[in-house]
C-alpha cells in the first residue's frame, strides 16, 4: 500500500508546504485522545522524553511541564521551526527541537525514559526499522506511547481507508491494524502493555484542506468516499451533507508497550 516511489525527501517537502496547518490543526493540537497518550506516558520530572515526528510540537509541548526535558524530532525543518516558535510562544525552555530521521536517530542506545510517536507513522517508509530505532533509544522499563491511524483485520476496510489516504497525500503509506502494530513491537523487542482504539471524528473539508490538496484531487477524494461500500460507510460512519461526504470517523489505535528490564 502507498506509493512506492515516494522518499523521505517527498515527505519532508510535503509536511514542510503545510506546516502552518499543522499549527492550528485541532485533531493535532488537541483531543482527548492527547490526554489518553500523556496518561499512558506516566511522565514524572526526572523522565528524559523523545517525540518522534513531531509536527508542529503539540504532543512535546504537552508533556514538557511534567517532565525534566523534551527532545522533538521530524523530518522537516519546517516543522521544527513551528514547535520552535509555539515553545517560545508558551515560553517553554526544556524542549530542543531537531531535524532527525526516526530511522537513523542519532542518540546513543538507552537513553531515554520515554519516547511518543503521534498520528505520524503511516508516513514513515521503514515502520519496522522506525520502531526498532525508537525501543534502541528506551531505557530498559522505559514506554514507548504511539498513536496513529489504524484499520480493522478487514481487506475491504483496510482497502478503503489506505486507498483514500493515497489519493488525500501521496506520501501516506500505511494504516496498520493492531495485529501488524503487535508485531512490529514484538519485533523491536518490546511488550505491549495497554491498547485501545480511539474514535475520532473528521470535517472532511477541513481534512483535504490540511493536506493541502488540488481540487481535483479533492474531488477523487469525495468520489471514493461516495462510492464506498455499506460495510465502509457504517465502519467509517461517513455522513454526507448536500449531497457529498462530510464527515466521516477513523480509529486511531493507541498503543503502550515496555522495554523489558532484563
Amino acid at each position: 500500500m502507498g506509493n512506492p516511489k515516494i522518499t523521505k525527501q517527498d515527505v519532508a517537502a510535503q509536511f514542510g508546504r503545510r506546516s502552518h496547518a499543522y499549527v492550528t490543526s485541532p485533531s493535532h493540537a488537541g483531543g482527548a485522545d492527547l490526554g489518553l497518550l500523556l496518561q499512558l506516558v506516566a511522565p514524572h520530572p526526572k523522565m528524559q522524553l523523545l517525540d518522534v515526528a513531531t509536527g508542529a510540537g503539540h504532543t512535546a509541548m504537552a508533556l514538557a511541564p511534567y517532565v525534566a526535558d523534551v527532545t522533538a524530532i521530524d523530518l522537516a525543518p519546517e516543522m521544527i521551526r513551528r514547535t520552535e516558535e509555539l515553545c517560545a510562544s508558551r515560553g517553554l525552555r526544556n524542549i530542543t527541537a531537531m531535524v532527525m530521521d526516526v530511522e537513523a536517530l542519532e542518540f546513543p542506545d538507552a537513553v531515554f525514559d520515554a519516547v511518543t510517536c503521534r498520528i505520524a507513522a503511516h508516513h514513515f517508509l521503514d515502520c519496522v526499522k522506525a520502531v526498532r530505532e525508537m525501543a534502541r533509544v528506551l531505557k530498559p522499563g522505559g514506554r514507548l506511547v504511539l498513536e496513529d491511524n489504524s484499520i480493522p483485520a478487514d481487506a475491504e476496510l483496510d482497502r478503503f481507508l489506505n486507498g483514500v489516504e493515497c489519493i488525500r497525500d501521496a506520501t501516506h503509506v500505511r494504516a496498520y491494524n493492531e495485529a501488524e502494530w503487535r508485531a512490529m513491537l514484538a519485533g523491536a523487542g518490546l511488550r505491549v502493555l495497554h491498547s485501545q482504539i480511539h474514535q475520532k471524528v473528521h470535517n472532511v473539508a477541513h481534512w483535504l484542506e490540511r493536506a493541502g490538496l488540488d481540487e481535483a484531487g479533492k474531488q477523487r477524494v469525495y468520489a471514493a468516499m461516495a462510492a464506498a461500500s455499506p460495510a465502509a460507510r457504517r465502519h467509517f460512519e461517513i455522513v454526507e451533507e448536500a449531497g457529498r461526504p462530510a464527515f466521516f470517523t477513523d480509529d486511531k489505535l493507541i498503543l503502550m508497550a515496555e522495554k523489558p528490564s532484563a
